[in-house]
């Protein structure tokens, strides 16, 4: 949703880049003895009152999940695409090699390109 702004120097409404909140905020904490009034749109609208469906407030994670976690977070001096042993170690390896042709290939084609073939 885009707010604008008065633009003085062309007399026009400009849309604003700054931040703006969607209401005002009071600065004041609020006090939790006294809170404030809430005001309903019809004597029919109540609050919800909701109860936690499980006793634990955090999710449960796969074992596998946290073993790659464990694995990967152990030793942070070490780079990740080396972290998963060998497999990683070749597929880095077929990728640089990749990289490199491809590099090769594309100086290859400007250089062919900037001097082209006189027949």
């Amino acid at each position: 949703m885009p707010f604008y702004q008065f633009n003085s120097l062309t007399g026009r409404l400009k849309e604003s880049s700054q931040l703006q909140p969607l209401y005002p905020i009071s600065t004041d904490p609020l006090n939790k003895l006294n809170p404030p009034n809430m005001i309903w749109d019809s004597i029919k609208t109540k609050t919800l009152k909701t109860t936690s469906t499980s006793s634990a407030a955090f999710s449960t994670l796969d074992p596998k999940l946290i073993a790659k976690y464990k694995k990967f977070q152990a030793n942070l001096e070490k780079p990740v695409y080396l972290m998963g042993g060998t497999p990683d170690k070749i597929l880095f390896g077929i990728t640089c090699v990749l990289v490199a042709a491809g590099v090769i290939k594309s100086l290859k084609l400007c250089y062919d390109m900037a001097n082209p073939k006189k027949e």
